[in-house]
């Protein structure tokens, strides 16, 4: 049957979420700097904290110190700029929960986008589909009259190698049938 030769599908390509929406790309792209400022703080505040572990205690206050014109906490920067970094990364955090949430927003919106231009190819795979099904449709029923013949004619047809076509569901409403009914019901067949 000519149905069964393989034929060359022209190619189509999903364009990704990115390509179809400029505002998804933008969101993207935000949580990509985000991500790598997140990335760069959460080094400098592992490296402050090292350093802020190694320092020795101090051995007055810092007011008294300086009442004496003298230091005691060599740790004073670098407390201040840990303080300065875990504020950074906590708006981060909530920066990237925004952005989570507008690319959820805006994932739904290119994906339309991408399912109305993709519709037509869409709908021709689901076509020939639907056409291979209908010849295989075509070739259980004559399977099955051949079967019927030799059940008819008390035919013992073992050595033939019987084949169960089960796979198919039934032969009157089976899996074939249904595809074919819910590619018609949405639009894409007959």
């Amino acid at each position: 049957m000519a149905i069964f030769k393989k034929q060359a599908a022209e190619p189509f390509r999903v364009p990704s979420l990115a390509e179809a929406s400029p505002e998804y790309a933008a969101l993207v792209d935000k949580r990509q700097e985000l991500l790598t400022q997140q990335s760069t703080l959460n080094a400098e505040r592992r490296d402050l904290v090292r350093k802020i572990e190694e320092s020795p205690a101090p051995t007055m206050r810092p007011g008294v110190a300086a009442l004496l014109g003298e230091t005691s906490d060599s740790t004073a920067g670098l407390r201040g700029r840990l303080t300065e970094v875990q504020r950074t990364l906590s708006d981060i955090d909530a920066a990237l929960e925004v952005i989570r949430q507008r690319l959820a927003v805006a994932r739904t919106g290119a994906s339309k986008a991408i399912c109305m231009a993709a519709r037509p190819e869409y709908g021709r795979r689901v076509a020939a589909l639907c056409e291979a099904l209908q010849a295989v449709s075509v070739a259980r029923a004559d399977y099955d009259n051949l079967r019927d013949e030799f059940e008819r004619h008390d035919v013992s047809w073992a050595s033939l190698g019987p084949l169960g076509l089960g796979f198919l569901g039934d032969a009157r409403d089976g899996h074939v049938h249904r595809f074919i009914r819910e590619a018609k019901e949405a639009g894409y067949y007959g």
